[in-house]
């Protein structure tokens, strides 16, 4: 098995004509906490409403994070359009849009924590944010690299946190209380306190998490139940300063620590692992912001450092037991575990600048410039036991760089009242290093060098608004991915292997409309797109040889439809449905495909339904009850040439169920996840180092309560 496998698997301003409605004033409706048309986003990278953005984009509030009762994104993906992800545990998650997806080398969706970009270079390493006092978390559908940058193939995530309020204290408090199905119990807890330090200039807000999550995995060889149990801390602050009424100035610091005893891998709910297999995940962000109104012109600059560190093991028995006895000819029961395990570690700096016009008029343009330093070392390496060998069957020591830039803008021209026009262009810079040492049961090599990645991307947009509830809106768009390496030095100087692999690129057609209508009684978001994905980075074989390599060969196209839909009938009931389709699929054969096979882990069906009732009942007391529905169909991936593997992950349908009290500041509640206890397994092993399924969380009942200040 190659390195690039085993790496793989183990560390498996613009507008402010149309910003805010031309001046006039928005905001959360009292009658539900969903909705939708009324909430500021900044998708554009500027304040607007969100039925004025001219793309595709879920915005979800904090009122809707805390209805729906989620902790991660996960929790509710299928009632975003077109969003899938495949989570193991905190920091191991695959995520798709729109089924841009690959099982492979970089991420295709770009994830932003305010204005810092926090996308890590590997697949399956997304960074673990936890749903805790968020103003809003926006899901831009469709490629965003003009403004987004590298990565934003399928779209971008951008996640925005609570800033303080400089007017008052407040806060909140809230706990909860769950049992897990045939599992253990759950604890969480969650405080806010926001403090204005000098009023209307300068204030602090703090936010802290700690989540106690049981486990349901029972341990097959020595009886333990619930072995997959967990823990996550988190700690977040926040200070904002208005020295003037011309500058801001804020500064985040988050601190996160995740523990997971094993992951969640079985077979209906039961492993036979014979190691634990254990996930640690700790990291420290820092992110300022500047911002300066220059008349005219407004300066936004950014910079931000992630240091993080994250310890894993897998159970490689299967894998390596068999080798290992043909190769020593070992007395029985001298090995019975090889555990593997990854010491990986990141130091990531970023920093951004742009200048953007602020005047009202026939034109308006942004600039910017974007800076990233990424440095990260892998350690893997086997073990064996009760006996060691003289060599380990594995062991490397995997040093990676990369150095980007680029240089992006936009301008928009407004000819009439109704119509405006776009076009936007990124140019990318990327130097990468890789100085990786390694051994294969002794077998030494050494790998190094270095390589330039370029890539230019455009966007263009029209849009036409009918009137301030209707508009239509065509979007033209082209996203990409950084290239990386192979290591050359597994072909023994014999095998002939490039030595790069390049950047592939999708293009995205698309046409929507958002429409509002019976009097902002119902809102209407559809979109049909069409989109075109060339030099995929696939699996494939160095010529002559069974090593494993990463080249460019594969194409992908097809159409695919978003809709949502939100209808508030009558006062205190909203209703919402989602519907996502997409027929991405392979026109020609790969190594790893066939023409027709669908894209890796991309869901082609999701839809959604919800009900959020909310009455009042006496006095100052009102009642809620709040149920949602999410399906997901089938999905796969594809390895043909790994013996004509297909990793399946099933069908599933999930239901929630909320309901409880509010009466003056405090809230208490009761609560059902899953329902139905869906046992679908999120993937059906072995894939790689996974040589069993992982399980999906089963029914989960609790009580909680909630008090603001």
């Amino acid at each position: 098995m190659s390195w690039i496998k085993i790496g793989l698997l183990a560390g498996a301003a613009l507008h402010p004509a149309m910003a805010l409605a031309q001046g006039e004033p928005v905001g959360q409706t009292q009658d539900s906490p969903a909705s939708g048309s009324d909430i500021v986003v900044t998708a554009q990278r500027f304040e607007q409403r969100l039925q004025d953005v001219p793309l595709s984009v879920t915005a979800v509030s904090n009122e809707e994070l805390l209805a729906r009762n989620v902790s991660t994104l996960s929790d509710m993906e299928y009632a975003i359009p077109g969003l899938s992800t495949v989570e193991y545990g905190p920091g191991l998650q695959f995520v798709q849009i729109r089924g841009v997806s690959n099982s492979l080398g970089a991420p295709t969706v770009g994830v932003y924590l305010d204005e810092m970009p926090v996308t890590f270079d590997t697949q399956g390493s997304a960074l673990d944010l936890r749903l805790i006092d968020m103003e809003r978390v926006e899901v831009l559908r469709g490629p965003q690299a003009t403004l987004y940058g590298e990565g934003s193939m399928g779209g971008t995530i951008h996640y925005v946190t609570a800033s303080p309020d400089l007017g008052r204290i407040g806060g909140s408090a809230e706990t909860e209380i769950s049992g897990t199905r045939d599992g253990g119990g759950n604890f969480k807890a969650v405080a806010v306190l926001n403090l204005p330090v000098v009023t209307d200039r300068l204030g602090i807000r703090l936010a802290g998490g700690y989540e106690d999550i049981g486990g349901y995995i029972d341990s097959a060889n020595t009886g333990q139940r619930n072995i997959n149990d967990g823990k996550v801390k988190t700690i977040r602050a926040k200070i904002l300063a208005k020295p003037t009424d011309r500058l801001r100035v804020s500064l985040l610091a988050l601190h996160q620590e995740s523990d997971q005893d094993n992951q969640n891998f079985g077979v209906d709910r039961r492993t036979s692992a014979v190691v634990p297999t254990f996930n640690v995940d700790n990291y420290d962000l820092f992110e300022g912001e500047l911002g300066y109104d220059f008349g005219g012109v407004n300066l936004t600059a950014s910079a931000g450092h992630i240091n993080r560190r994250t310890n894993l093991q897998y159970d490689v028995t299967p894998f390596f037991l068999p080798t290992l006895n043909a190769l020593f000819d070992l007395a029985p029961g001298f090995i019975t575990q090889v555990p593997l395990s990854t010491d990986a570690r990141y130091d990531i700096s970023t920093g951004d600048i742009r200048l953007a016009s602020t005047h009202d008029g026939v034109i308006g343009w942004l600039l910017g410039a974007q800076y990233r330093n990424s440095k990260s070392t892998m350690l893997t390496a086997t073990a064996t036991a009760p006996g060691t060998l003289p060599v380990a069957a594995l062991d490397s020591d995997d040093r990676r760089k990369s150095e980007s830039y680029a240089i992006y803008g936009e301008v928009r021209l407004h000819p009439v009242e109704k119509l405006t026009l776009l076009g936007g262009l990124r140019y990318y810079d990327d130097k990468r290093s890789v100085d990786s040492t390694s051994s294969s049961f002794g077998f030494p090599s050494i790998d190094t060098g270095t390589a330039k990645f370029h890539s230019l991307n455009p966007r263009f947009n029209i849009q036409y608004a009918f009137s301030r509830s209707s508009m239509m809106f065509v979007n033209i768009a082209k996203g990409f991915r950084s290239g990386g390496f192979n290591l050359t030095s597994a072909g023994g100087g014999v095998t002939e292997i490039p030595p790069t692999y390049a950047p592939d690129a999708i293009w995205t057609y698309e046409f929507g409309t958002k429409q509002q209508i019976l009097g902002n009684k119902l809102f209407l978001d559809a979109s049909v797109y069409y989109s075109d994905w060339k030099g995929i980075q696939s699996y494939n074989f160095a010529p002559g040889s069974p090593l494993t390599i990463v080249t460019n060969g594969g194409k992908v196209s097809g159409w695919g439809i978003d809709l949502a839909v939100t209808a508030r009938p009558v006062s205190g009931l909203t209703l919402t449905g989602t519907y996502s389709w997409n027929d991405l699929a392979y026109d020609n054969d790969t190594a790893d495909k066939l023409k027709g096979d669908p894209v890796d882990l991309a869901v082609r069906k999701t839809w959604s339904a919800s009900l959020d009732y909310r009455a009042p009942l006496f006095g100052t007391t009102d009642g809620f009850f709040r149920a949602d529905y999410q399906h997901a169909g089938r999905a796969q991936i594809t390895l043909r040439n790994f013996g004509g593997q297909i990793v399946d992950r099933p069908a599933r349908d999930l239901v929630n169920l909320r309901t409880g009290l509010t009466f003056d500041k405090f809230e208490i509640s009761v609560f059902a996840n899953n329902v139905f206890d869906e046992d679908a397994p999120l993937m059906i092993g072995p894939f790689g180092t996974i040589s069993e399924n992982v399980e999906q969380r089963p029914r989960v009942i609790g009580l909680g309560g909630r008090m603001t200040f």
